[in-house]
């Protein structure tokens, strides 16, 4: 081989190994646009999300705060300001959004065993043996309340000894509510009323009655012979509002605990509560 004809192969290689480092660089160039383009959209997505969220929270804040001026007095899942909040799903032009309201109500509040009567203390015991735990159990969970002054989730007991056993138990019929507030006999499992009742015919019939109409008023349960039982009542003024809300390849889930309040007068619906949960699925082709 030639000088010059060798001279000429270092010369191609070299002019190949530039041309893959320059296609190389632009290469990485192209995908760190992409990259960034990428991260731009989804972050606008989520923020798109966020807002669709927020303004189903808004809408609900809203109409809970008419109720308080138009029904005060009674409160179930059916009144008019909830079916008119209350979406399995809605479509816009930006996503698509759920909203789903839960009556903290509807449970006894533990919080309620914070230097607790003998009636509220002998209504915990009863709830114990009804879900086959230790009746002593309720005075555990006394004797913590009444040094803590309350918690702010029921799975805050187990920090203070009460069984994970117990907890699991009593998730669905008790919580721990940010406000004092009775047991709505418009939202109460049927399980529990019947342990409030002491009386599973009455818990029954009284299903029947709010089952049919969709609420109950104390003329049905004086008309039913029922005694209201004490810690219970027809309006609540806590809830937790579940939407979820989805834009381009964003998803969110917020959960806010919102509360009612009418002080001498002066009625205001705070958020006390919010988190937020983001997800992002894999494709967007149930958009």
């Amino acid at each position: 081989m030639s000088r010059r004809a060798a001279d000429s192969g270092v010369v191609l290689i070299n002019v190949l190994v530039v041309l893959a480092i320059a296609g190389g660089l632009m290469f990485l160039l192209i995908a760190t646009q992409e990259a960034a383009l990428d991260r731009v959209s989804r972050a606008s997505d989520a923020a798109i999300a966020e807002q669709i969220a927020l303004g189903a929270e808004a809408s609900v804040v809203d109409a809970l705060r008419r109720d308080l001026d138009e029904a005060p007095d009674l409160d179930h899942l059916q009144e008019a300001w909830a079916r008119g909040v209350i979406q399995d799903e809605v479509i816009l032009p930006t996503g698509k959004f759920s909203v789903q309201v839960v009556d903290l109500q509807a449970k006894f509040d533990v919080n309620q065993l914070a230097g607790a009567s003998v009636v509220t203390l002998e209504f915990g015991r009863r709830l114990m043996r009804a879900l086959d735990l230790p009746p002593e159990t309720a005075d555990q969970i006394a004797r913590i309340l009444g040094v803590t002054q309350g918690v702010e989730k029921l799975d805050d007991l187990g920090d203070f000894g009460v069984s994970a056993e117990a907890l699991s138990a009593l998730a669905p019929y008790a919580g721990a509510l940010p406000v004092s507030g009775t047991i709505n006999l418009n939202t109460v499992d049927p399980f529990l009323l019947a342990v409030m009742l002491q009386n599973r015919g009455q818990a029954a019939q009284l299903i029947r009655l709010r089952t049919g109409r969709g609420y109950l008023t104390l003329a049905d349960l004086n008309e039913a012979n029922v005694i209201r039982p004490q810690n219970s009542g027809l309006v609540s003024n806590v809830y937790l509002v579940v939407v979820q809300a989805q834009a381009g390849t964003a998803r969110i889930k917020m959960e806010t605990v919102v509360v009612r309040t009418n002080l001498r007068g002066v009625k205001a619906v705070d958020i006390t509560e919010r988190r937020f949960v983001y997800d992002r699925p894999a494709s967007t082709d149930d958009m």
